[in-house]
């Protein structure tokens, strides 16, 4: 995997798109919960990543063995901070949060 920008570049861009998607009081916030969601089973290796905003707790499924779960439940107390936790710098999670960037229509300039 190969990315075309700079790592730096990549993960400011993806703190930009966290920090709009969770303060925008304008945009439905269903329209981020498929980012949100992906972001969060990218990084736990999830299954199934559930927000619920108003008790602030995510609740993630993730495989132990083949065909055997488990469930997880994590409370934050910012989901922007937990998302921007999220971000890794590995060459896997920067392709694919190039791909995130352009599927939300984020320029990037270096």
């Amino acid at each position: 995997m190969k990315t075309s920008y700079k790592t730096g570049t990549i993960l400011n861009e993806m703190e930009n798109l966290i920090a709009y998607s969770c303060q925008s009081k304008d945009i439905s916030t269903e329209k981020f919960d498929t980012f949100h969601s992906a972001l969060i089973k990218k990084h736990f290796g999830a299954i199934e990543a559930n927000i619920n905003r108003e008790t602030k707790t995510l609740e993630l499924k993730v495989a132990v063995r083949e065909n055997n779960y488990a469930h997880i439940n994590i409370t934050y107390k910012s989901l922007e901070n937990f998302l921007k936790s999220c971000l890794e710098d590995d060459l896997g999670s920067l392709a694919f949060y190039q791909n995130m960037l352009t599927f939300y229509n984020v320029g990037i300039s270096e």
